[in-house]
C-alpha cells in the first residue's frame, strides 16, 4: 500500500505585467514615429529647393505600343492585319521613324516553334526597336 499523499501541483500563472508594458512600449513607439514622420513630410515640403537642371531631355514623343501577333500557324500579324514575314522589317522600320519611343508587343502562341519568334525578335530588334514578349495558350 502507498500511504503517500497525493502533492497537488503548484497552479502556474502566467504573470501579465512583463507582457502589458511591452506593448504599451511598442504603442508609444509607433505613435511617437509615425508624428514624428508626419511632421517631417510637412517640414520638408515647405522648403524651397532648386534642383539641378539635366543635362539628358525628356523624350518628347510619348512611348507607342504596336502588337505584333504570330499564330500557331506561324502567320505574322501586326495589330490585325496578316503581314508577310518579309514586310514586316518595312512595316517596323516605318514604325521606329514615326516614334523612336515604340515598343513592340510580341504575342505568340505556346505552340509556335520557338526559333519562329526568334527570327521575329531579331527583325524587331534589326529595326531598333525593343520588345516586349508575351506567350499565350492557343485554346
Amino acid at each position: 500500500m502507498n500511504f503517500r499523499a497525493r502533492r497537488a501541483r503548484p497552479v502556474t500563472l502566467l504573470d501579465m505585467t512583463p507582457l502589458i508594458d511591452v506593448v504599451f512600449q511598442l504603442l508609444i513607439f509607433f505613435l511617437l514615429t509615425s508624428t514624428y514622420v508626419q511632421d517631417s513630410q510637412r517640414s520638408s515640403a515647405s522648403v524651397p529647393v532648386e534642383l539641378p537642371e539635366s543635362s539628358l531631355s525628356a523624350s518628347e514623343a510619348p512611348t507607342e505600343v504596336v502588337v505584333v501577333s504570330i499564330d500557331e500557324q506561324g502567320q505574322v500579324f501586326m495589330g490585325d492585319e496578316q503581314v508577310a514575314l518579309g514586310d514586316l522589317p518595312l512595316q517596323l522600320t516605318r514604325a521606329a521613324q514615326a516614334n523612336p519611343n515604340t515598343i513592340v508587343l510580341l504575342r505568340g502562341d505556346q505552340r509556335v516553334p520557338y526559333g519562329r519568334i526568334g527570327e521575329v525578335m531579331a527583325l524587331i530588334r534589326a529595326a531598333g526597336l525593343r520588345v516586349s514578349a508575351v506567350l499565350e495558350s492557343g485554346d
